[in-house]
């Protein structure tokens, strides 16, 4: 070892510095006198760049047996203590982690335990394969944790900062996946974009929502004001043993109210700011993170292009690590483009980095974002000119994902042309593809290619691209919501221009495509709308909610509805369109009814009716009062509904619209048999049925069924009140309305329990249940409820 460290020029102090080793540990070791750590020795042997055979060797003489060590207390550490030698191992706590969970064993090993199923989320990314190196880095973050001071309560946490493409992501998701199963109650995972170049970044309160719904808190059971929600989630966080990464924090005042107040947890938190504040007020422990010394940059190399490679053309591999300055994002982008060409000699690579005297002088400066941009310029230089074109333009969407076709509108390119493309950006490692025909951004290739976009796309050429890009969504969410709602008179069909050229809207066959593209397109969405609105294209910005709102409101997406509502009246008002303002005030007033906030609903839906009185839109004046009518049901104004139901009745009378008839009649009906006017209400429910039934109103139809099932049902005529249900459960379900269909199952449980059938019973409830809790509803324990309640189903006899 000393020979190999005088060969390198080091002294004792600079091994230790490169090997996370103690010097007095070295000093030790190089006397003779000290056996050491497995862990020791293949620290050191990474920093002194060993060949695999040397390697090889040191490991298997660390094995032998040593007459002075059999003598020695068992625990006693004889070479790299925490001042160097001797340092006794933990006795009183071994096992010791937040939660109570085992101790980690040195790096790159964990002690033996039984693999525990998860029970709660597992949001970590995909680790990296190829991660290389951090010994030292990786050895502190296992050393966390036992940190533990017992009866301080206090949680641990460890601020890993760097600059960017550093690897801090890398390194805390590398080591949340070792450690992962010392956290039983689950691993959560939130990028909070404190850097991202295109969006502010991300509030506390919407990191703590997407907590909760990861661990199952219902969406209506998620307080309203931020406070609440992040005291909710630290409420759900004590006692457990829960592993959280918080990535790209920008301050620690982004990241502090999201803090568990428990130490059985551990918080991991990335930023490229070294966070004082969470040091010094929250205990934090800072780790600072280097570019790779030269032996873990080589070694990535070798990872990268294979050992031989590398091992035969070292000097070449050394200058081409030094040019990309030993930074992990541009080592695996110059290995990726290598790798692309493996008979290609690597002083070629080097080359091309070396003659370029802007590349030189960025990557000579030190400059952590500019090193960034000098490789992947090399890489973007090499690409063919209709693929860098596509790269830029890919700088316009916003993500967090873009599709292969969404892609084809951007460039204005036919499909075929455009996957071949993206494929080459794949290969260059410009994109990645998380799934089949989906294509995401690291947040500086996405700034990369913004920049390049404003460079060398003229401004006409960007809000071209962009228009093709809000036209793609446009008119394909208006396709999706035509096949999935087109009987649905919750949806109106939007008067839209024919598209930009260059346009390829997806081709949905039917409703379940329909259904599948907004799921898979919805986080999408948000984002499109939101840029819309912020590039001043107000217009697209309503229509794409519109678009949206019968697909938010029947998935029972309740937040998501109320931020693109309250962008939608945003932008209507910004161009003083008062019909598009009274459709999101109405939206507005649907959603705030659906999460139980009915002050701000009548509000809402109040401003919306005077709009529409104000503008002579008399069929949504009907259907306004006839949401005012649901938003008094629910303070059990059940009078007051009614009344409401007969004004919309009065109207819809007026101008002949039997839709609304149908809809208010069975109002009436519905609020009647609320009051126990039960005799009454039936006839308004029947005649309800017979104008639905001309008006081919599918919705409307299942809809009086089950008013006319759960009067049956309250009169005690349950063989009546379950064929009406059965009814409506069949139009509920050859429309595509889930949501819906949980309170007809529940309906049906209810006469089935009547009728003494507790089997059936239980069975809808259990499927009543099944779609509130994939909804998160509200609703889904009134129905748990029942099924707690409802007695045993009777056994048959036994015989004889």
């Amino acid at each position: 070892m000393r020979e190999r460290r005088l060969s390198a020029g080091w002294s004792q102090d600079e091994l230790a510095e490169r090997s996370g080793v103690s010097a007095r540990s070295i000093s030790a070791l190089e006397a003779g006198g000290r056996r050491p750590r497995m862990s020791s020795v293949v620290r050191l042997a990474g920093a002194l760049g060993l060949d695999p055979e040397t390697r090889a060797h040191w490991l298997a003489a660390a094995r032998e047996p040593d007459a002075r060590q059999v003598a020695e207390p068992e625990g006693v550490d004889r070479a790299d203590g925490a001042d160097g030698v001797g340092r006794p191992a933990r006795t009183d706590a071994p096992g010791a982690v937040p939660g109570g969970g085992p101790a980690v064993s040195p790096v790159g090993t964990t002690a033996p335990t039984a693999p525990a199923a998860p029970t709660g989320p597992q949001q970590l990314p995909m680790a990296i394969r190829h991660f290389t190196g951090r010994t030292r880095e990786l050895q502190l973050l296992d050393d966390l944790l036992t940190d533990v001071t017992p009866g301080c309560g206090a949680v641990v946490i460890s601020a890993i900062a760097g600059t960017a493409g550093v690897g801090k992501t890398t390194l805390a998701v590398h080591f949340a996946h070792r450690v992962a199963d010392r956290f039983p109650d689950g691993q959560l995972f939130a990028n909070l974009r404190g850097f991202d170049p295109a969006r502010a970044p991300v509030d506390a309160a919407d990191v703590a929502r997407g907590f909760l719904e990861a661990l199952g808190v219902p969406a209506l059971r998620v307080p309203a004001d931020p406070d609440g929600q992040l005291a909710l989630l630290r409420s759900r966080l004590a006692g457990t043993r829960t592993l959280i990464v918080l990535d790209n924090v920008r301050e620690a005042e982004q990241v502090r109210p999201l803090l568990p107040g428990s130490n059985t947890c551990l918080v991991v938190v990335t930023s490229r700011n070294r966070l004082p504040g969470l040091v010094a007020l929250d205990g934090a422990v800072p780790l600072a993170l280097d570019v790779l010394s030269p032996a873990e940059a080589r070694e990535l190399l070798a990872r990268r292009l294979g050992a031989a490679t590398v091992a035969e053309q070292q000097e070449a591999a050394d200058e081409l690590t030094e040019l990309c300055a030993r930074l992990p994002l541009a080592l695996n982008i110059a290995a990726a483009r290598a790798a692309e060409h493996p008979g290609t000699p690597l002083e070629l690579w080097a080359r091309e980095l070396r003659d370029s005297r802007a590349r030189l002088d960025l990557l000579s400066a030190g400059d952590s974002h500019a090193d960034v941009r000098v490789v992947l310029s090399w890489s973007y230089r090499a690409l063919t000119p209709r693929a860098a074109r596509l790269f830029r333009l890919l700088g316009l969407h916003p993500g967090p994902s873009v599709s292969t076709a969404a892609a084809a509108s951007l460039a204005g390119r036919p499909l075929p042309e455009t996957r071949a493309l993206l494929d080459e950006l794949h290969r260059a490692h410009l994109i990645t593809a998380p799934e089949r025909d989906r294509y995401t951004f690291h947040d500086l290739l996405r700034a990369y290619a913004a920049e390049q976009a404003a460079a060398l796309e003229p401004p006409q050429g960007q809000a071209a691209a962009t228009l093709r890009m809000l036209d793609h969504y446009l008119h394909t969410a208006h396709r999706a919501a035509s096949l999935a709602y087109a009987d649905d008179v919750s949806w109106q069909s939007l008067d839209l221009a024919e598209p930009a050229t260059g346009v390829a809207a997806e081709e949905l066959a039917d409703r379940q495509e329909a259904l599948d593209w907004y799921r898979e397109e919805q986080p999408v969405l948000e984002r499109i709308v939101d840029a819309a609105h912020r590039t001043g294209a107000d217009v697209h910005a309503w229509r794409l909610v519109g678009a949206q709102v019968p697909y938010l409101l029947k998935s029972g997406l309740w937040q998501q509805w109320q931020r693109a509502s309250e962008t939608a009246l945003a932008a209507a008002e910004r161009t003083g369109d008062l019909g598009h303002q009274a459709h999101a005030h109405r939206w507005l007033g649907q959603v705030h009814r659906s999460q139980g906030r009915q002050p701000e609903a009548q509000r809402e839906l109040r401003l919306a009716l005077g709009l529409f009185e104000a503008l002579g839109d008399r069929p949504r004046e009907g259907r306004t009062r006839l949401d005012l009518a649901i938003a008094h049901g629910e303070e059990h104004c059940d009078a007051e509904a009614v009344a409401e139901s007969r004004r919309a009745l009065e109207l819809f009378e007026a101008i002949g619209d039997p839709s609304g008839q149908a809809l208010a009649l069975n109002s009436i009906g519905w609020y009647l048999a609320q009051q126990g006017e039960l005799r009454e209400a039936l006839p308004h429910c029947r005649r309800a049925l017979e104008l639905a039934r001309d008006a081919g109103n599918l919705p409307g139809q299942s809809s009086i069924w089950d008013s006319i099932g759960f009067i049956h049902h309250r009169l005690g005529e349950y063989h009546e009140a379950l064929p009406a249900y059965d009814e409506s459960l069949r139009l509920r379900v050859a429309v595509g309305d889930y949501f819906l269909q949980a309170d007809i199952h529940t309906h049906l449980g209810d006469t089935h329990l009547a009728l003494g059938d507790v089997e059936s019973a239980r069975a809808a409830w259990v499927r009543s249940l099944a779609i509130l809790e994939d909804l998160q509803h509200r609703d889904a324990d009134a129905v748990r409820a029942r099924l707690n309640r409802c007695p045993p189903a009777p056994q048959p006899p036994r015989s004889a």
